[in-house]
């Protein structure tokens, strides 16, 4: 009769601690988070970015195919359409032309990786296009950021940067692979990711590769795996590293972004703490049973 009292005490303690546990890690976790501040061009330690703007959901994304009707206009005026640029693997580099810190460096860092890759030619066995997201660009910003970016003379046969006709394509297009991006008033700038898109002959989309991390051999096996449609998830460390590296305007180049590894290291102790705390209740629940059976 003693026995039967003691079994629901036990479930209940367990599902406490779990309880508690739980929160604590939530907790640790919307702490570190909130501690995580943007680190893109001018904005202050103040200001906090959505996470969401970094983090593109790839599950969803990997394998949508573009419409290749988006009409544009390449820097020499020329009108000419996203289909255009298919039937062969694409490297899609999106930015805002006002910009004089990130994108710049984004598009020189993809001269500097393609130049490592020497299976494909650029031009002949893929295209690479750049195109605005800022529907307020114009022939002229374009050309003050092919300057930045390093192509003073012309840009490489089989590279184009663009801007889309219609200004009301830049969502339907940024949004159907799941690129997002929002205007900072305050700081005057845009928040967005730093990520090449490879986009495969049919106009599909194959891989995410994260700026700060990629080199030349990613970026060759990334064409190799686009020419036979086939789809490649970024791995745990290659988000980490796209999130957590941010152009540095002083140093002139990407820096580490020390404020999000902070949030990866709570996030890692948070979980350590959650198994261990699983692990002592439920060798306590197994010593509680043997005392109850003798």
């Amino acid at each position: 009769m003693s026995i039967a009292p003691k079994q629901p005490t036990i479930r209940a303690g367990r599902g406490i601690s779990m309880r508690l546990t739980v929160a604590a890690l939530l907790a640790m976790m919307l702490g570190a988070a909130q501690q995580s501040y943007a680190a893109y061009g001018n904005v202050s330690k103040d200001s906090q970015v959505d996470p969401k703007v970094v983090k593109i959901d790839e599950k969803t994304y990997l394998g949508i195919k573009l419409d290749e009707n988006y009409a544009l206009r390449d820097e020499n005026g020329t009108a000419f359409t996203l289909g255009d640029m298919m039937g062969k693997p694409l490297v899609l580099a999106l930015a805002y032309y006002s910009c004089d810190g990130a994108c710049p460096t984004l598009n020189r860092n993809l001269m500097d990786t393609l130049s490592d890759v020497d299976r494909w030619k650029l031009g002949e066995d893929f295209n690479v296009l750049t195109v605005s997201f800022d529907k307020h660009d114009t022939p002229e910003k374009l050309d003050k950021f092919m300057h930045e970016s390093g192509f003073k003379n012309d840009l490489p046969e089989g590279w184009h940067m663009a801007t889309l006709t219609d200004p009301e394509d830049i969502m339907r297009l940024t949004g159907s692979m799941g690129y997002k991006f929002f205007w900072s008033p305050r700081d005057a700038i845009f928040l967005h990711p730093s990520v090449y898109i490879m986009i495969s002959p049919k106009g599909r989309v194959t891989r995410y590769l994260y700026g700060a991390n990629i080199d030349g051999s990613d970026m060759e096996i990334s064409i190799t795996k686009a020419y036979g449609e086939e789809l490649t998830s970024s791995n745990v460390i290659n988000f980490v590293l796209g999130a957590c590296y941010s152009y540095n305007y002083k140093d002139g180049k990407y820096t580490v972004n020390i404020p999000l590894f902070v949030a990866l290291g709570g996030l890692i102790f948070g979980t350590s703490l959650l198994t261990y705390g699983m692990r002592r209740t439920k060798k306590r629940m197994a010593k509680k049973a043997k005392e109850i059976a003798a």
